[in-house]
């Protein structure tokens, strides 16, 4: 019988992990769709590995699974596709030094180790948004030893002395009561600024931009015509939510005849 030209490589071939994971698929997982469709599972099998667990990790980086950008809506129960594995460095150069500085006396050791951890609570958000995740208040407090209380005034202390929206999830999701980036889009909307250079600005998810506007114009049409008392039913957004539109419109449509 004559030898296939390629019959050494075929045989290395065999050795392979993801022919070997095939094979298993085929004949001892109980697997009935066939090679190819084996094949395909091996391979996203083996991708996630490599994400997940890469061979060479720089020093002081650590890999956190993060909530997809492209999660939608308020939904708060997380399944396992919504999560992407990002690199997240442990501490910086420059965040060292906020701690180390020769100046500080005692009295400002304190400040200096809170600016330290808002500083990475920031960074770390980014770098996670940068790779297509967002990290929630949870994610930061796991990984700083901190409490979700502490990081959440942070946070808010941070956007409010920049006025930059850190990409949390509840940011970005929509989640959480904040109306800070609600104000903000609406007050950017006003001024004719687009939806989309909104969400970029802002760090936010188009979806929630979007749904934003929608409220906001759906609460404002419909509080010319019926009493504040009607709008959450009419609306089918709660109470609070209506309350917040309906300061934004006191705020930035104040001329707006509302009915009496």
């Amino acid at each position: 019988m004559k030898t296939p030209s390629n019959y050494t490589e075929t045989r290395i071939n065999k050795r392979s992990l993801p022919n070997l994971l095939v094979h298993k698929f085929l004949t001892e997982y109980g697997y009935a769709h066939g090679p190819v469709i084996a094949r395909a599972i091996v391979d996203d099998i083996l991708s996630t590995v490599e994400q997940c667990c890469p061979d060479h990790i720089p020093p002081k980086t650590v890999v956190w699974l993060a909530v997809r950008i492209e999660s939608r809506g308020q939904r708060k129960g997380l399944t396992v596709s919504d999560l992407i594995p990002v690199r997240l460095a442990v501490i910086t150069d420059s965040e060292v030094k906020i701690l180390t500085d020769p100046s500080l006396g005692n009295d400002h050791r304190r400040q200096a180790r809170h600016t330290f951890n808002r500083t990475r609570f920031v960074r770390w958000c980014h770098e996670a948004y940068e790779q297509g995740g967002v990290l929630t208040h949870l994610d930061l407090s796991l990984l700083s030893g901190l409490s979700t209380g502490y990081i959440a005034r942070a946070l808010r202390q941070y956007e409010a002395e920049t006025g930059d929206v850190v990409p949390t999830r509840g940011t970005v999701h929509d989640i959480g009561p904040s109306v800070t980036h609600k104000t903000e889009t609406i007050r950017r909307w006003l001024r004719k600024e687009s939806p989309a250079q909104i969400a970029h600005d802002l760090n936010h998810s188009q979806y929630a931009v979007d749904r934003y506007l929608a409220d906001y114009q759906k609460v404002r049409t419909l509080a010319q015509k019926f009493p504040v008392t009607d709008l959450p039913m009419l609306t089918g957004l709660t109470p609070s939510v209506t309350k917040q539109y309906l300061k934004l419109l006191g705020e930035y449509e104040p001329g707006l005849s509302l009915y009496q």
